[in-house]
C-alpha cells in the first residue's frame, strides 16, 4: 500500500464525498497536489508547539513554500 494519495483516491472521494466525477487525468494532478500540501503540513507540525501562537503555522508554511520554490 502506498503512503501517497492515488488518483483513484481522489476520484473516490469526490464521487463519495462531493458527488464529483474527476477525470482520471485531473485527478492524478490533484493527487500530486493534496500529497504536496500533506507533507508541508506535516514538515511544519512537527515544528512547532501546541503552545506556539496558531498564526505561527501559517507562517511556517509560507516559508516551506518559498523554500521550496527556490
Amino acid at each position: 500500500m502506498s503512503d501517497k494519495p492515488t488518483s483513484q483516491l481522489i476520484r473516490d472521494h469526490g464521487r463519495q464525498i462531493a458527488r464529483l466525477d474527476i477525470a482520471e487525468q485531473r485527478a492524478g494532478e490533484l493527487a500530486t497536489e493534496v500529497d504536496r500540501l500533506n507533507s508541508a503540513v506535516l514538515e511544519g507540525a512537527s515544528r512547532l508547539d501546541f503552545n506556539d501562537e496558531p498564526a505561527r503555522f501559517s507562517a511556517l508554511l509560507l516559508a516551506y513554500r518559498q523554500a521550496k520554490i527556490k
